[in-house]
């Protein structure tokens, strides 16, 4: 399998950090793939990691493992190239995106853009931004968890999961 990489949503690495931590060492260990996360989740990510140590507010260890894969996403649109059922919009005043009536907040939104271009592969639990992203990027594009595990497990031989 050629190399891959993963955009996880924030519900994936709370599911990873919570289930089975180990998966992001296996995978910077593993050729071939790799994982990434928007500097957006970092951010939503970061506000729930802070401890205090000492009485200095720090960032937990697991966020810290993170850094080296957060991207930032430059802005987007997807509307090109689009085919005919598709319907995108926002609402500028409660600044929600709408694809074909699923809504999304600009973060998801965002998610779907930087995979737009096919070098990543969308991993979420969301069914709002699983729906969205296959309309847009088709079934391929777009993994939950399970998948992700299993896809894993499958084509990049790791085994502890």
């Amino acid at each position: 399998m050629e190399n891959k990489k993963y955009l996880l949503d924030a519900n994936i690495i709370i599911k990873i950090w919570n289930e089975c931590s180990y998966i992001i060492k296996a995978i910077e260990d593993a050729e071939g793939v790799d994982f990434k996360i928007s500097k957006h989740i970092a951010g939503e990510l970061s506000t729930k990691e802070f401890k205090e140590f000492n009485g200095v507010p720090v960032l937990t260890n697991k966020f810290l493992k993170l850094l080296d894969h957060i991207i930032e996403s430059n802005s987007c649109s997807i509307k090109e190239n689009l085919s005919s059922n598709v319907d995108i919009r926002y609402d500028y005043k409660k600044n929600i995106y709408y694809i074909n009536e699923n809504k999304l907040s600009k973060n998801d939104y965002e998610l779907i853009c930087i995979c737009n271009n096919k070098e990543y592969t969308l991993v979420t639990d969301d069914k709002k931004i699983q729906r969205s992203a296959k309309i847009i990027l088709g079934n391929d594009s777009v993994l939950s968890f399970y998948e992700f595990i299993e896809e894993l497990r499958a084509y990049y031989n790791i085994e502890k999961l």
